[in-house]
């Protein structure tokens, strides 16, 4: 026997898939061309809370904006783009308990069987910690940057004075007054290039602590 045939057996199955997608984490939803809800779970209905202050359930337009009109017009934006044909996913960043939270929306244009597209689907995944990592990644490419450029630019310059000071150092008489001249300058720049150590080793501990 057919599950076509076995009422039962088909609602067990919706009815386990139900279950299943209402125990996910990940939001899920679908809009008809009218962007009104027709399906939904309790993921999707905490997560648009928190960028319109209720939730949303079937029968309710997706599109209501509560008192976040940049969110509707984005989000109008996002479900035209699909009803037109365009599957595309985009990032939305909210505040819960003073934290930013990112979340990646994917829209998929709903077809039936004459190629007309009749909704949108949507999935959304919480990204806060990829993004974070990202971010973590910036910064230490930054201090690794700027380390870089200590090294290349600020070590180089007093590196040269020594190399060229050491040309004029007279090795034959190191009694002769030009020497002591050679050396204090030698000294003082040794002292810079300490100064500029402990500036490289400051950005490198900054990169350890972040790790």
């Amino acid at each position: 026997m057919t599950h076509k045939n076995n009422p039962e057996k088909v609602f067990a199955d919706e009815r386990n898939l139900r279950m299943l997608i209402n125990n996910t984490d990940d939001p899920i939803w679908l809009v008809d061309a009218d962007c009104t809800i027709i399906e939904c779970y309790n993921s999707f209905k905490s997560w648009v809370k928190c960028f319109i202050g209720r939730e949303l359930d079937k029968g309710d337009n997706v599109l209501f904006n509560g008192a976040n009109k940049a969110y509707q017009d984005q989000s109008e934006m996002c479900y035209r783009l699909a009803l037109n044909g365009k599957a595309f996913r985009s990032v939305e960043d909210m505040k819960i308990d003073d934290e930013t939270r990112y979340t990646t929306v994917t829209f998929n244009p709903v077809f039936d069987h004459n190629y007309k597209i009749t909704g949108v689907s949507c999935f959304a995944r919480d990204i806060t910690e990829q993004r974070k990592h990202l971010l973590k990644i910036e910064e230490q490419n930054a201090a690794l940057r700027e380390i870089a450029f200590i090294e290349s630019h600020k070590v180089r310059a007093p590196v040269a004075t020594i190399l060229g000071l050491e040309q004029f150092f007279n090795y034959d008489d190191l009694s002769e007054p030009g020497n002591k001249e050679i050396m204090q300058s030698i000294a003082r720049l040794t002292h810079e290039l300490d100064a500029i150590i402990q500036q490289v080793v400051l950005k490198s501990n900054e990169i350890d602590q972040d790790s």
